[in-house]
Order: structure tokens, then C-alpha cells, then sequence
């Protein structure tokens, strides 16, 4: 990294969870970019994905209790969830001063809820990542507020999110910084298409679309289904892969994502397309997926930002993706991909007609696509990070090189 802080930072990484989904892959991208100049730990639950991946790159690790509670009011969990938080938030304060942190840095926002009970700002700065969008329901309010109050800033993923977040209060506390994605493992010259057709049965001339995303409702995996019946009744032949698989689950899930899928292949039954509709589960090889498609579909209709964004488009994969939410920060309109409002199926259906139509532009966006994604490296990432840090804690700001094209956040507030 060429730009430095005065001094090395000691900054203790906590995440609520030991699973791993986007968010904790984005962090550990983030720490290894940040672990050769700065003292970083993470501490988070004993025993999940996460805990592996932190123990294989040898990091130094500590245990904090999970705190899973939903943001649904509930008679029993809520309390349960209360008394979890205020034990987390106990451990995570005696970690901080254990590690002798210059701030910590909370992966979520529950994560961030742990220090906001634990942490004492005037001894250990709370930054708070928030990749998701919080509900504007009762209990999202009263987490907003209780982050607003006790976080030095919110790092949101996209300037939507940051809008969203700050939308209403007397004083903005939330401001942006994208991640990054692994750019040498979704690299086109690098990747060879995934056989999929043949392992499928799918012909060679169908057109091939799919969507990559954990199987949740505001993924939108339904609108891709209708969308996909939609051109198929106008005589397209093309097949659907649906990737992913159901990433959080149980009663503290916002959502019930088994009754969900279980929805999903009710609708496929409804619709008649069974043959053409292929639920793929949890793949190894998402690249080569991506390579393989003609199309890559993301109509969620609460998206912050998607990994999945980010790596479709750099594969050359054109992306259509919804109009609102953190999509229209990466995707030019016709350009790069499509933007489609959400949850109306026929908009999506129409536009897949008219690209998979016109080979010619199709291969001009996926061009397009690539050389968007160029400033999201995990470089920059860091760098925008220490940034914020470096305001948190009252340093210098760092310079930003001249042949990097990012977009400097605006400090809240």
C-alpha cells in the first residue's frame, strides 16, 4: 500500500456470527489487506466457517458469544436476544482492552449493536459496517438509534445504503466505502466456462441465464422464474440456474427462507417450467458459471450492494439488475447491463428478450461491464478504510493516488 498512517493501528475485527456469507467474505478480504502495516484480530464465535477461514490465514482470534437476535419483535426471543446482547457486549469490551485496541471495527450491525452496549467511546472508537439495509420498522428504528448514538461513523456498502441509513436523523452518521471482490478468481482470461449444458442436459443453442444469491425473499429469485416463463411462452428457448443456497435460517431470521424455497418450487410447478428451471444449490464453482451464461439476473428489490454484481460484470457476464438499491452506483443503463424495476417480471422478461436479439450489443455491455468493475480492488478498499479510520481517530487523512478513479465518500455529519 503506498500510502501510510503515522503509526500502526490495533484494530480488533469483531463479526456476530460464525457463518459466512458475503459480508464475512468482504472482511476478510479487507483484513488481509490491512494486516501487513496494522495489529488486527478478530474475535467472533467458536465454531463456523468464519473461525476456519480466520485460523487457516492465522490470525489471532478471540470468542465472543453469538448474537443472532432478529429484528422482529417476538415474546421469547426478543428477551432471550436482550440478554445475549448485553452478555456479547460485556466480552467484547474486555477483548478490546485485552487486545488494546485503537478502535474496533464491527462487521455488522449486530456486531455494532455489541459494541454499542459494551464499548465506551471515549475509550475505543466504534466504526460499524452495515451491508444490509435496516427496516423501517419499530425495532429497526431503535437499532438505527442506538447506532447513531454510540458509533463514531457507519460504513455502509453503498451510497444508498449511506442515504438510507442517515434518511430522517438530526444528525447523518453514515457514509460509504465499496468492497472489493476477488478479481484473480473471477477473471475471464483465467476461467474456463463451467460445462454446465452438458452436465444439465441443457441444448447448446438454449440461451442461458441464471442468478446468483442466497435464497431469501428480497433476493427476487421469484421474479427471475416468472420472467423466465414469460419469454419462454413467447417462444425463447432459455433455461434458468438458480445458485445459492439458504444462507441463515430459524427464529431469529427475518425471513423464513425454507418456506420460501419451498415457495419457489411451488411456482416453477404452477408456471410449468420444471424442465427449464434448475435449483443448483451451493456451487464451488461460481465462476465458471458466470463464464458459461449469457445473462446474470439480480431483481432484488432490497439490495445494498452484491458481490455478485461485481463479479458477473467481471467475467464480461451483462447483468440485469434492479433500478433501486446499491445496483445503479455500478451498472450504467444499456451500457454496462440493465436497470429494471423489481418485481415486475415482464420488464425483466422484455429485456432479456431484446439483448439475447441483438448478439452485438450483448458482447459490446459485456466489455463495458468488465472495465467497470476496475476500480473495485482490494487496494483501494483498504486504503478507503483507513481513511475512515484515520478520521475516527483524528489523524491525518490519507492522499488518494492520482490514478484512482473511486469516488471519496462524503464525511457524515
Amino acid at each position: 500500500m503506498d500510502v501510510r498512517l503515522p503509526a500502526p493501528m490495533r484494530i480488533l475485527f469483531v463479526n456476530h456470527t460464525a457463518a459466512s456469507s458475503g459480508a464475512e467474505l468482504a472482511l476478510m478480504r479487507l483484513i488481509e489487506g490491512l494486516r501487513d502495516e496494522h495489529s488486527v484480530g478478530l474475535a467472533c464465535p467458536a465454531e463456523g466457517p468464519l473461525t476456519e477461514q480466520a485460523d487457516a490465514a492465522g490470525l489471532e482470534r478471540f470468542v465472543v458469544p453469538a448474537f443472532e437476535a432478529s429484528l422482529r419483535p417476538h415474546p421469547l426471543q426478543t428477551p432471550i436476544g436482550v440478554a445475549r446482547l448485553g452478555a456479547s457486549g460485556v466480552v467484547l469490551a474486555r477483548l478490546a482492552r485485552r487486545f488494546g485496541a485503537d478502535l474496533v471495527h464491527a462487521n455488522t450491525t449486530r456486531a455494532g449493536l455489541m459494541g454499542a452496549v459494551g464499548l465506551s467511546v471515549a475509550d475505543t472508537p466504534l466504526v460499524v459496517r452495515a451491508h444490509e439495509h435496516l427496516p423501517l420498522t419499530p425495532m429497526g428504528k431503535v437499532v438505527r438509534a442506538a447506532l447513531a448514538r454510540s458509533a463514531s461513523v457507519v460504513v455502509t456498502v453503498s451510497k444508498d445504503t449511506a442515504r438510507r441509513f442517515n434518511e430522517g436523523l438530526a444528525r447523518p452518521v453514515a457514509t460509504h466505502v465499496y468492497n472489493s471482490f476477488d478479481r484473480a478468481r473471477f477473471d475471464p482470461d483465467r476461467v474456463e466456462p463451467t460445462p454446465i449444458r452438458e452436465e444439465l442436459g441443457i441444448p447448446a443453442g438454449s440461451a442461458l441465464l441464471a442468478q446468483v444469491a442466497q435464497i431469501t425473499p428480497w433476493k427476487g429469485q421469484d421474479t427471475s422464474i416468472r420472467a423466465l416463463a414469460q419469454v419462454r411462452r413467447d417462444g425463447l428457448d432459455a433455461h434458468l440456474l438458480l445458485v445459492g443456497e439458504i444462507a441463515f435460517a430459524g427464529p431469529t431470521v427475518r425471513y423464513d427462507n425454507h418456506a420460501f424455497l419451498r415457495d419457489l418450487r411451488g411456482l416453477v410447478e404452477r408456471l410449468q417450467v420444471s424442465d427449464a428451471v434448475h435449483f443448483l444449490g451451493r456451487r464451488t464453482d461460481v465462476p465458471g458459471v458466470l463464464r458459461a451464461l449469457d445473462l446474470s439476473l439480480l431483481p432484488s428489490w432490497d439490495e445494498p450492494f452484491a458481490n455478485v454484481m461485481l463479479e458477473s460484470m467481471a467475467m464480461g457476464t451483462p447483468l440485469l439488475v434492479s433500478e433501486v438499491g446499491g445496483g445503479p452506483e455500478l451498472v450504467e443503463d444499456h451500457v454496462s447491463g440493465r436497470l429494471l424495476p423489481p418485481r415486475h417480471p415482464e420488464a425483466w422478461a422484455a429485456a432479456i428478450r431484446e439483448l439475447l436479439d441483438d448478439p452485438s450489443t450483448l458482447a459490446s455491455m459485456g466489455t463495458s461491464a468488465r472495465d467497470a468493475t476496475a476500480p473495485f480492488n482490494d487496494e483501494a478498499h483498504a486504503r478507503d478504510m483507513l481513511a475512515v479510520y484515520a478520521r475516527v481517530l483524528g489523524r491525518p487523512r490519507l492522499a488518494r493516488t492520482p490514478e484512482e478513479p473511486r469516488e471519496a465518500a462524503p464525511w457524515p455529519g
